[in-house]
């Protein structure tokens, strides 16, 4: 999970990180995992745990509005238990292994939630998921494919983070140079491409100096170089001759790469990407040298671009693929986190009683903009703001979000953010998909030692830069890919695929 720093006074801040939050320590309250204790036994106490640094900026952690309104609407209190980012794991790890189990935590590696569901310390949640008269939400609104990652055999170890946003990327073009130089908005490849270079050669912003690129990306090439990535149909994993196939070892990733690379040789790209982490990405953006990027669509919103900036700028798909498709930015999750239970915690089926509230309509809306009466007043339909500003912490006491973008939901998203980002989240979200094969593949524990991301980064990175020529290399990375365990990997969810994968996921 990535370290989120809050600030109070930026209500905006709060819903973009909600949009991508989480959760997550040892139950007081007493009786099995099914009895339900009598209503005036008093609220459930949950202590769960989770790796955010949140800065509650004086609000109590223990008594606020937020855990008021929730445990009279649920008769539960979530304890919040957040020991930092740093060590996170660590420390979780401990616990587990010394049966010191919180009564749920937070992770955002399904891996390590499916090692733990292997070790046996997890409660299969699928009869409480499956109860859809206790719990009517729960099944009804969380989209199928957001549980495939936290499932085995049918049973279910976590309760997915799934956000409303998790189809998060646009492309954002420069339109006052592309009106300056008179040209189109591009479509194809090759339209992005001869855009691109004009914006590296034709002096887009008029200084009269050779200090502009057609394209900004970062080190995981995530944001700009993304969009080509997508349009060679190099994202998501695919059944090639009969088996599981990751995309970084496919010719069309090739020439992806090979694209890039052309980029680089021509200046148009940044070649100092390797660098370019988020922070770094961000500030490059800002001085307005560069022309094309893909990037979050709450961008206009102010919160991490400036809007003096972004108004130079509009939303446009990725670049069509080669046969004139639309391509699709594809997404390995739609989850942000997940949420377990150790089978030792007692009461579980009031907390998830407690989960399944907070996907309802009435837990969706607190989720989204806070207590009524409080953070907001609602006349006639329309909402308006209070003074009380949602504090950074209030979402995190609800613990579960469900992916569904619902015209509530976009009602609420636009309370507090403008409708250009709104619209884009629209965008973002009919031109993006979900890499269901790739989430579907189990956990397998014998794969944790591969370093096949590491060795798929390292030479994406060199083949972009031109340090590692990809017509005569590419054979020699396959067969390294394959023989640090990318054969084993492949054969693993080949044989998955086989025997269970055509059940889950249709080719």
């Amino acid at each position: 999970m990535r370290r989120v720093a809050w600030n109070r006074t930026a209500l905006p801040a709060v819903l973009a990180a909600a949009l991508a939050a989480m959760v997550g320590c040892s139950s007081t309250g007493s009786g099995g995992n099914t009895a339900a204790a009598p209503k005036d036994a008093g609220p459930y106490k949950f202590k769960v745990m989770f790796d955010y640094n949140v800065d509650p900026k004086g609000m109590s952690l223990s008594d606020n509005e937020y855990i008021k309104f929730l445990k009279e609407k649920t008769g539960v209190e979530v304890v919040l238990d957040s020991p930092g980012t740093a060590g996170y794991v660590d420390k979780l790890n401990v616990l587990m292994a010394s049966g010191s189990y919180p009564d749920a935590f937070a992770v955002g590696d399904r891996d390590l939630v499916m090692k733990y569901a292997k070790d046996d310390l997890l409660a299969d949640l699928s009869p409480y998921i499956n109860d859809t008269a206790k719990y009517p939400n729960l099944k009804k609104v969380m989209p199928p494919d957001a549980w495939l990652p936290v499932t085995e055999k049918g049973k279910v170890f976590a309760i997915p983070y799934s956000r409303p946003d998790g189809l998060s990327q646009v492309v954002y073009i420069n339109k006052e140079w592309l009106d300056k130089l008179k040209l189109p908005i591009p479509k194809t490849i090759d339209d992005f491409y001869n855009v691109m270079k004009a914006f590296t050669t034709d002096d887009p912003d008029g200084n009269g100096k050779n200090d502009t690129f057609g394209l900004l990306t970062n080190n995981t090439v995530d944001n700009g170089a993304r969009a080509f990535k997508a349009a060679f149909n190099a994202e998501a994993y695919s059944i090639r001759d009969g088996k599981v196939t990751p995309s970084e070892i496919t010719p069309e990733y090739k020439e992806f790469l090979r694209f890039m690379n052309k980029l680089v040789n021509e200046k148009i790209l940044d070649p100092e990407f390797p660098t370019i982490t988020t922070p770094i990405f961000q500030q490059k953006f800002k001085t307005l040298k560069y022309g094309i990027i893909s990037g979050f669509w709450h961008y206009p919103s102010g919160l991490e671009i400036p809007k003096e900036v972004m108004s130079k700028y509009i939303a446009v798909p990725a670049p069509l693929q080669l046969d004139g498709q639309a391509s699709s930015f594809v997404y390995p999750s739609l989850n942000r986190h997940y949420v377990a239970i150790p089978k030792t915690t007692k009461n579980i089926d009031q907390l998830m009683k407690f989960m399944d509230w907070a996907v309802s309509p009435e837990g969706m809306k607190y989720s989204f903009i806070g207590v009524p009466d409080f953070n907001y007043k609602e006349a006639g339909g329309k909402i308006e703001l209070t003074a009380n500003q949602l504090a950074p912490i209030h979402w995190a006491f609800s613990l579960v979000r469900t992916g569904q973008l619902t015209e509530d939901v976009k009602k609420y998203i636009g309370v507090v953010y403008p409708k250009e980002a709104v619209d884009n989240l629209e965008m973002a979200t009919k031109i993006g998909k979900a890499d269901v094969l790739r989430a579907a593949l189990p956990f397998y524990p014998e794969l944790t030692g591969f370093n096949l991301a590491k060795i798929s980064s390292e030479y994406t990175t060199k083949a972009i830069l031109g340090n590692a020529d990809v017509d005569k290399t590419w054979d020699d990375y396959v067969s390294r890919y394959k023989s640090a365990g990318g054969d084993k990997a492949i054969e693993f969810w080949t044989n998955w695929y086989n025997t269970e994968g055509k059940n889950v996921v249709k080719p």
